[in-house]
């Protein structure tokens, strides 16, 4: 720890606190690094309060003791509204590397971009990650809010290259490429840590360090020490609660678990390897540290990228690369697995940059006050001025005059055609004139490129006269230039239109507005128009946006208590198919049930809801398995010994109609009682997408009703992912109708739901499109109990584009981690109004028959007639 009152030269943010090798010794290397340059450091621990991504650390996890056992100056956890009192501590405050600006990930939040520090000390990043290329996942609020804060920033530097660009072109800062800060520090400094391990391995073998260990990764090891003739091969689990699945996973005299979790361990175990094979960025990075011959498995949960800028900057390229589907023929046929490799050229590159990012490090930390990496705006275009004052055609524009400029902003839903907003031109050039508009502002928009047009003030009539290209350059400075033909007639006014103006506080600071004649020669050819986006190209962009949604719910999984949820009800419906066997197994479930019990252990050391259904559930379960078994005279102690006291005692105190198991012509809960002459044929063929309503109140309790009904809809392991939004204001209804497009013509529904699947729920990669399964079985639900209740409805689709979609999102206040399924309007209707006939196919154009043929060879059966002869 360290003396409250103590200063020092430098702190360090990032997950140095985490408990896994990557993070511990990333920020070993930057700390010693920055001791070695003569500054004395303080790692700063997580602070708390942000969201449920910010947890209170345990004081004896794997990172912490290593911090107290190589020497650490560490504070303690503190909220994040304490973290300025910092200021005092440290002259310096320096950000990490890893994905700490990736948005994707939960437990970013402000202080990773260093909101707290005084003007008067020194902003730094050494190496910081945004992730995975692209910049889909940049939403315009955390544009707007963490350029600002970057640019506050001394110096920065990024671990990729392709981040140099995506903080230019995003965020208006300048970066440099550095190494990762496990590459600042010479083999021989971990070769000290290793000879501290407290495991002494000998001999040949492969060393395999998986994150994410699988059945076809454990494959791919075993094919590996096959083609290299490795007989022994050694497994460092994940330390981050990897050891039981490591030790379940590799339950085989071949493999070897390494003994204990520590990083001097790891390291160890990877300098007396023969070979190494890992799913791990910095397990990769470990390998070539310590020179030795390996492969990478590209770990998709981690990022891609990451690897392939790691090996292409070693000089690599594709060539250590393996797939999880790899097999012993695959290996066999790859030239580039060998016991030896050659280092040459990537310990040169290796020392270079060292040499070169350490270098950068001193000048960062030694730079003058007032340097900054904020880059500089543009000067004023020649002849520039303040735009004059700008006229909307309705309320859907709020224009801010202010010193920089003219702020323009859309209301809510107003980002559609036909809300235009205009100012006068400062010059008037004759038609036919070549033109050269400069307009200096900052956008705010989702949208990737938007239209300038000029305005006849007496007609309304306007024209376009070029296109701007956002490309991710949202709030801040930037210039905008367009060459064009000043137009016959009295075109003298520049207009703006809503429509390119989307997301959250759609609109731009306009500060500067130039407009002069030029010579035809000196006109800039505009450039080709872009082609239509095919619809294969359209298609992959939603593809992509739904892939970061589902990626940004696993990334934040891990702290979600609709995770957490998940993972309870996963592991007990495991148990109770297993207690509904016939061919019952006495003491089955050693995968289940010790997972079960980390789980309900984890929920109540964190003091989470002791009444939650699901921990309900799952205590009601365990009874049931320690009853069943209690019966049987099976010895299940081992795995009750796996279950704390706090849980044990709600196991105990459980009752039977929450979990386990009943049978199959029982009701599952009560019954609601609702129209119980009701035929099920009534109401399945009695359906129909009624859009016309009548003015009868919707009663809650019918609502409630109907979505208790959907409630008895299957969901993958029980996990009960479906959500329903219920809105009742016409006008936001409305709103939301507009925006879906969908219900035109009709009055405004007295409901409408909004049907969704939250992401937490599901736990693996290979559920990518469970949601919208489970969220259509449930939607299919609601309808029926809709129907069974007396009130209308009509499904009203959610296929739309990522604008569209982000704007509902905003309107009705719905989290990212849940996806759209459907809306549904809702109400009394009138059973004599006309619907659309909607004819069925026939069953036999459904209904596809896979009988299987009668085996080659044997005789058909005999016919009737020939069985009677």
């Amino acid at each position: 720890m360290n003396d409250p009152e103590q200063t020092y030269d430098v702190g360090i943010l990032g997950w140095w606190y985490g408990k896994n090798y990557g993070s511990i010794l990333t920020y070993y290397g930057l700390n010693r690094a920055i001791e070695e340059l003569g500054f004395r450091t303080l790692m700063v621990h997580e602070p708390l309060g942000y969201n449920g991504y910010r947890v209170l650390w345990p004081d004896d996890i794997l990172s912490v003791e290593f911090a107290r056992r190589v020497g650490y100056h560490y504070s303690t956890q503190m909220h994040f509204s304490e973290l300025p009192a910092l200021n005092a501590r440290a002259g310096t405050f320096i950000v990490g590397s890893d994905q700490l600006w990736n948005p994707l990930i939960g437990r970013v939040n402000d202080d990773l971009f260093l909101d707290f520090v005084s003007p008067e000390n020194r902003r730094l990043a050494y190496a910081t990650s945004f992730g995975n290329r692209g910049t889909t996942k940049f939403k315009p609020d955390f544009i707007q809010k963490h350029s600002a804060n970057l640019q506050k920033f001394n110096a920065i530097s990024v671990r990729e290259g392709y981040a140099v660009d995506t903080a230019r072109e995003v965020f208006g800062v300048e970066a440099t490429q550095v190494v990762d800060p496990v590459f600042l520090l010479p083999a021989s400094a971990y070769d000290t840590l290793a000879d501290k391990a407290g495991v002494d391995m000998s001999g040949d073998y492969l060393a395999v360090f998986y994150l994410d260990p699988t059945p076809e990764k454990r494959a791919v090891a075993l094919a590996l020490a096959d083609r290299l003739g490795l007989q022994r091969i050694v497994v460092i689990p994940n330390p981050d609660g990897g050891r039981p699945l490591s030790e379940e996973l590799f339950a085989d005299p071949r493999f070897e678990i390494l003994a204990e979790d520590a990083p001097e361990n790891f390291l160890h175990a990877y300098r007396k390897s023969s070979y190494v094979v890992t799913d791990s960025f910095h397990g990769t990075a470990f390998a070539t540290i310590f020179g030795k011959p390996f492969s990478s498995i590209y770990n998709t949960h981690r990022g891609i990228d990451r690897f392939k800028n790691l090996l292409d900057w070693l000089g690599f390229g594709e060539t250590r690369r393996l797939t999880e589907n790899d097999t012993a023929e695959t290996l066999a046929n790859n030239p580039n697995i060998a016991l030896t490799l050659d280092y040459t050229g990537a310990m040169a590159r290796i020392t270079e940059g060292r040499a070169r990012s350490r270098a950068w490090l001193q000048a960062a930390l030694t730079s003058e006050a007032g340097t900054t990496a904020a880059i500089a705006p543009p000067p004023q275009a020649a002849g520039a001025q303040r735009p004059g004052r700008f006229t909307a055609s309705n309320a859907a524009w709020e224009i801010t005059p202010g010193a920089e400029g003219e702020d323009l902003t859309v209301a809510p839903a107003g980002a559609v055609r036909g809300n235009q907003v205009w100012c006068d031109l400062p010059a008037r050039p004759a038609p036919g004139s070549a033109c050269r508009l400069v307009l200096d502002w900052k956008l705010r928009t989702t949208a990737p490129a938007l239209n300038l047009h000029l305005r006849n003030p007496a007609t309304g009539d306007f024209q376009v006269i070029g296109k701007v290209a956002v490309e991710g350059r949202v709030d801040q400075a930037r210039r905008d230039t367009v060459d064009f033909i000043m137009p016959s007639g009295e075109f003298s006014q520049l207009m703006l239109g809503a429509v390119h103006f989307t997301g959250p506080r759609g609109g731009a600071l306009v500060t500067g507005l130039a407009l002069e004649e030029i010579a035809r020669s000196e006109m800039r050819k505009a450039p080709a128009k872009p082609k239509p986006a095919t619809h294969a190209e359209i298609a992959l962009k939603l593809a992509l946006d739904d892939n970061d949604r589902f990626v940004k719910a696993h990334a934040q999984s891990g702290r979600a208590i609709t995770s957490a949820r998940a993972r309870l009800m996963f592991h007990a419906h495991a148990i109770e198919k297993g207690l509904s066997r016939l061919d019952f197994r006495g003491g089955f479930g050693k995968i289940s049930v010790p997972a079960l019990a980390r789980e309900m252990n984890s929920w109540l050391d964190a003091g989470r809801d002791r009444q939650d259904a699901f921990l309900r559930t799952a205590a009601s379960v365990m009874q049931a398995y320690f009853d069943r078994h209690r019966r049987i005279d099976v010895d299940v102690s081992a795995f009750h010994a796996l279950f704390g006291a706090p849980a044990l005692e709600l196991i105990a105190q459980a009752g039977p109609a929450e979990g386990g198991v009943l049978t199959a012509a029982a009701y599952r809960e009560p019954v609601p009682d609702v129209n119980p002459d009701n035929r099920f044929l009534d109401v399945v063929y009695g359906r129909r997408s009624i859009r016309d309503f009548t003015a009868a109140p919707v009663a809650d309790a019918d609502l409630a009703r109907a979505v208790q009904l959907a409630m008895q809809a299957p969901s993958v392991c029980n996990r009960q992912a479906g959500r329903v939004h219920v809105f009742s204001d016409p006008f936001r209804i409305q709103a939301a109708i507009d925006i879906q497009g969908g219900f035109g013509g009709y009055n405004t529904p007295p409901r409408l739901l909004l049907v969704t699947a939250d992401l937490n729920a599901f736990l693996f990669a290979s559920e990518r499109n469970q949601a919208f399964v489970d969220g259509g079985l449930f939607m299919m639900g609601l309808l029926l109990g809709l129907q069974h209740v007396g009130l209308g409805g009509c499904p009203l689709n959610t296929a739309m584009n990522t604008e569209r979609e982000n704007a509902l999102r905003k309107l009705l206040d719905i989290p990212e981690s849940e996806v759209f399924i459907s809306f549904v309007a809702a109400g009394h209707y009138d059973p004599a109004i006309l619907t659309p006939r909607s004819r069925r196919l026939d069953v036999e154009e459904v209904m596809r028959r896979h009988d299987r043929p009668a085996p080659t060879g044997e005789a058909a059966a005999p016919s009737q007639t020939e069985a009677v002869k």
